[in-house]
């Protein structure tokens, strides 16, 4: 190996020990959710300086761990998160869970998929509390928000902006479920959106990611290789989180 090499191995060497040293622990986090214990974690950079709020959100049948990697990477950015478990899925499962098992199709003579169906739909209540819960925290309500929706959270973090606030930048990993009043309120929150999705997912999403593109003037569309749904794209893109992060702090206030 070369000097140039070793100088280069050592670079690395010290940037990875940056890194690592910017992310504190953990800390776990539980928010009320009228009843429901909504389980989560908070990352916040350590010796980074902050820069920002986020709040990381997974898709059905999916919880926060599938965030791990972009909270580490977003705290060596001076991104604080809190990736968390919406009601009945993960931890936050007191009330009850999420059957992955049953059909996606609603039945409204079988009770448990009403039950799903509920708990999927309410997804923009928690959120609310999640809103509520960060503006108790003066360290971290007065930041630049991100929030991450996949899947059907997508949809459930416009529909709690309504009844709250518009963050300052939107992620939306294949929102399934986003309605036409959700994309015309992309243009009219007056802030940046990313919407991401794999070539192969679910037959209607180049239906309604071309709804989007003509509902939308600002929204960014990023259509990747490949298959893969929602948080399910990181398995499939190992860099996305990166990939994300930078589109994220180039579009922050």
């Amino acid at each position: 190996m070369n000097s140039v090499s070793l100088c280069k191995g050592f670079f690395f060497a010290l940037l990875f020990a940056a890194m690592m040293s910017a992310r504190a622990d953990d800390v776990r986090v539980e928010i009320d959710s009228g009843g429901w214990t909504l389980v989560g974690d908070l990352t916040t950079p350590d010796t980074v300086s902050l820069n920002s709020f986020a709040i990381l959100l997974h898709k059905a049948a999916g919880d926060r761990k599938a965030y791990v990697a972009m909270a580490e990477a977003m705290a060596t950015r001076g991104i604080a998160s809190l990736r968390i478990d919406l009601r009945g899925h993960g931890d936050s499962n007191n009330l009850g869970a999420f059957d992955p098992e049953i059909s996606r199709y609603l039945d409204d003579n079988n009770p448990a998929i009403v039950r799903n169906f509920s708990l999927i739909r309410a997804g923009d209540r928690d959120i609310v509390s999640i809103m509520q819960w960060l503006d108790e925290q003066p360290h971290l309500t007065s930041l630049p928000l991100v929030v991450v929706g996949s899947s059907y959270t997508g949809e459930e973090m416009v529909e709690a902006a309504v009844d709250t606030r518009f963050a300052d930048v939107y992620v939306a990993l294949s929102p399934g479920s986003f309605r036409e009043e959700s994309i015309a309120a992309v243009d009219l929150s007056e802030v940046p959106w990313l919407f991401v999705r794999a070539e192969v997912d679910l037959p209607f999403f180049p239906e309604l990611f071309a709804a989007i593109r003509a509902g939308s003037k600002t929204a960014e569309i990023w259509t990747l290789p490949g298959e893969g749904h929602a948080t399910d794209l990181f398995d499939h893109n190992p860099n996305l989180h990166l990939l994300l992060i930078d589109w994220i702090t180039d579009q922050l206030p």
